[in-house]
């Protein structure tokens, strides 16, 4: 008698690869939270009127916010203190990303990106993550398994 399994998967955080500015991350800090990347509104907004009828307005932002923690000593918090500094002297040069889970295909990026917050710093006997902000004017999914005439 054949045994009916559920297949088996696997993940590895060794397969997910971060680029700014064609720079590969590394240091991310520890967690399951060390890369987020959360859109900025809703897709959709419904509403339903008195009479019952519902219409759903679908929004054209799309926006995301990356997050990243990072190890203390990793070399991408000097590159984006840099671009602070040059941000804060007038310099207009916006930071490309690119986020890829080669397991999955999932991951997408975006080719205007602007740092919108620093990380806060704590010095004392162990190491502490920092935390960047990346702004995202029009995040691109790259999900290889999206079939779009399915």
């Amino acid at each position: 008698m054949a045994v009916n399994c559920p297949p088996l998967t696997l993940y590895s955080a060794m397969n997910v690869a971060l680029t700014i500015d064609g720079r590969k991350v590394i240091g991310l800090w520890e967690g399951d939270d060390a890369i987020t990347v959360e859109r900025n509104t809703d897709l959709g907004t419904p509403l339903t009127g008195a009479d019952g009828a519902s219409v759903v307005s679908i929004s054209a932002d799309q926006s995301a916010l990356l997050t990243i923690k990072l190890q203390a000593n990793s070399a991408m918090n000097q590159y984006l203190e840099q671009r602070v500094k040059a941000m804060r002297m007038g310099s207009q040069r916006l930071l490309t990303v690119g986020l890829v889970d080669t397991g999955t295909g999932e991951g997408g990026g975006c080719s205007s990106a602007v740092i919108t917050k620093e990380p806060s710093k704590s010095f004392g006997a162990n190491a502490t993550e920092r935390e960047w902000q990346i702004f995202c004017n029009c995040w691109q999914s790259n999900d290889i398994s999206y079939n779009p005439a399915a």
